[in-house]
């Protein structure tokens, strides 16, 4: 079994496309975030929404790396925000100081 899922949802936008992970987020398994990530960029999406509710392990090296995402979507002209997270994501969003530079936007931009 996969320690992480990542699946596509829908949002009311359609300019927006919302990926929700699900399991467990480390430096180990985040190479499937960045492979979906990149087939969604090379796709010509470029507005993405995380749903991290049903992250149940976070580790900084796997936020540094959504970081590292998020600047390379703004750099094509896209976004990257986290819509909803959960408490072992924000304890480690906390932990690392990336709760300034990775903000929680709740539900789908208007």
């Amino acid at each position: 079994m996969d320690r992480l899922t990542v699946r596509h949802a829908s949002c009311e936008d359609t300019s927006f496309l919302t990926l929700v992970l699900a399991g467990e987020l480390e430096v180990s398994n985040v190479s499937k975030l960045i492979d979906t990530i990149v087939g969604v960029l090379e796709r010509g999406d470029r507005h993405l929404l995380l749903d991290l509710t049903d992250v149940s392990l976070c580790d900084e090296g796997s936020l540094f790396t959504i970081l590292g995402i998020r600047h390379a979507a703004n750099h094509l002209g896209g976004s990257l925000s986290i819509i909803a997270a959960s408490p072992p994501v924000h304890d480690a969003m906390c932990q690392t100081g990336l709760r300034e530079l990775l903000p929680i936007t709740p539900g789908c931009p208007l």
